[in-house]
């Protein structure tokens, strides 16, 4: 389930509805946020209970400051409101399958 985060208010309530999220963030002219984004909804359907929430920087810019975001794409996880881990500019996806598959197991448990 891919949701468009479109303000700050969106971003906060998002990451603390749900005990595990996926938040993707870019920017309009990032040829490299618009090609990583389909391999991060793919990523995805592995985990069908865990929501991707996708934040455009151009039209949301406090989120830089929020996270401290000075490249796009970022990726992070994050773990009951918590930001677990993060992943920017250059994405390996493995690694990003890997953290979340444990941390998506940690809540089986």
């Amino acid at each position: 389930m891919t949701q468009t985060l479109t303000s700050m208010d969106e971003y906060h309530s998002f990451i603390n509805k749900y005990p595990l999220v996926v938040v993707h963030v870019m920017r309009e002219n990032c040829s490299v946020c618009h090609a990583v984004l389909p391999q991060i909804e793919d990523l995805m359907r592995e985990f069908p209970d865990i929501p991707l929430g996708v934040i455009n920087q151009s039209n949301v810019e406090a989120i830089a400051g929020e996270l401290s975001i000075f490249t796009v794409p970022v990726d992070l996880i994050f773990l009951n409101g918590k930001e677990m881990h993060r992943q920017g500019r250059f994405i390996d996806m493995q690694q990003l399958e890997h953290q979340l598959s444990m941390m998506h197991e940690s809540l089986k448990s």
